[in-house]
């Protein structure tokens, strides 16, 4: 039985141990349950890693993200101990140096770190992978998405308007997990776009905002034909800093794509020529103004940055830098042509970054 180096308190009640929550700021504002010795242990236990093992340092507090500390987040969040390595290798894909959680936390922007399920794990766990995907219907989206968030808020310390600078920020905010629906899937899974063998199940974690919903009805041609005509708009975060960004297409969009020929490679490829600014619109729509930072500069520290003033009127300027930086993930139901639009945090950091999922018996 694994021997706990955190104190314990005694509490006569959840009522009670939900007033200690508030009070020493461990949640939120949503309850939480209590991490109690029991149920840490159990975990611990299935796990049957070291408490003390360290997984990294979350910032922007700089809290130590111990074995422990994360499960006692897990079960806080109500995660059973088959959710927690999802936890784990979602928490070791924020650590990422290409992820930069630390400006994540910090940012102004309402990027916050999505946490994509996919591979075997989806069904094993009795994850929500179609309609309303991204809106509930199942513990394991829940209680993983929470137990993220939870990581964040009390090893991290992402607390609003001390080191969480988000101006507006979002929902997701409280929890941002969602699940690959590969059994309606024309294509191959999320992490295999990431050199991961398709059968594996795995994490893909990507600083986004929540998706924007757009209706693709018709054929393969005109679907596509919508998105370039409805992602390069000036006030979406790739015109000031480009980065990534993750089309969530439904199964419907998804299988008229595949039927049409394309496959993702050909997808992230035709968005990429074709969803992009008109230098000559920008400029007579006044939205290029002079000395104004904030406008197609791909962000703090880049290099080979378009010179616009140097470019004539006809100039299509790309949304990312490379079709690679274009993530395609089919999630949802068949009820109707959506497809959802989270554009990412920027060049600044907050990259789509995958990680196995290593149940006990898997680990090496």
């Amino acid at each position: 039985m694994a021997e706990l180096t955190s104190p314990v308190e005694e509490v006569e009640d959840f009522w009670a141990w939900d007033e200690l929550a508030r009070r020493n700021n461990w949640t939120d504002g949503l309850p939480v349950a209590p991490p109690t010795e029991e149920r840490v242990t159990e975990i611990l236990d299935y796990l049957g890693r070291d408490p003390r093992e360290v997984i990294g340092t979350i910032m922007p507090g700089g809290g130590i993200a111990t074995v422990e500390q994360i499960v006692i987040q897990c079960v806080m969040a109500g995660c059973e101990p088959e959710h927690v390595p999802v936890v784990m290798a979602a928490v070791e894909a924020m650590l990422a140096p290409e992820f930069n959680l630390y400006g994540v936390q910090c940012t102004t922007n309402a990027a916050a770190p999505l946490t994509i399920v996919s591979g075997p794990a989806v069904e094993r766990l009795g994850f929500n992978c179609k309609e309303g995907a991204f809106g509930g219907g199942s513990h394991a989206n829940a209680a993983v998405g929470r137990a993220v968030r939870l990581v964040l808020w009390n090893i991290g310390g992402g607390h609003p308007g001390q080191t969480d600078m988000s101006t507006l920020g979002q929902p997701a905010k409280y929890l941002f997990c969602v699940a690959e629906n590969h059994e309606d899937s024309p294509w191959a899974p999320i992490h295999a776009d990431h050199g991961l063998d398709p059968g594996q199940s795995a994490v893909t974690v990507f600083a986004c905002q929540s998706p924007d919903p757009l209706f693709v009805p018709g054929t393969a041609e005109r679907i596509l034909n919508v998105i370039a005509a409805s992602l390069p708009t000036a006030g979406v975060n790739m015109f000031h800093a480009a980065g990534q960004f993750l089309l969530t297409i439904g199964v419907r969009p998804a299988q008229e794509l595949a039927r049409g020929g394309y496959d993702k490679e050909d997808v992230r490829q035709w968005i990429f020529k074709h969803a992009r600014f008109n230098l000559g619109r920008l400029r007579k729509s006044g939205v290029l103004v002079e000395d104004e930072g904030h406008q197609y500069y791909w962000g703090h520290g880049e290099e080979d940055v378009p010179d616009l003033p140097s470019l004539p009127d006809d100039t299509m300027l790309p949304l990312v830098r490379t079709p690679s930086d274009i993530h395609l993930l089919v999630a949802g139901g068949a009820t109707q042509w959506w497809l959802g639009f989270s554009a990412g945090w920027g060049n600044y950091g907050g990259r789509a970054v995958t990680k196995p999922i290593l149940f006990p018996r898997d680990t090496p």
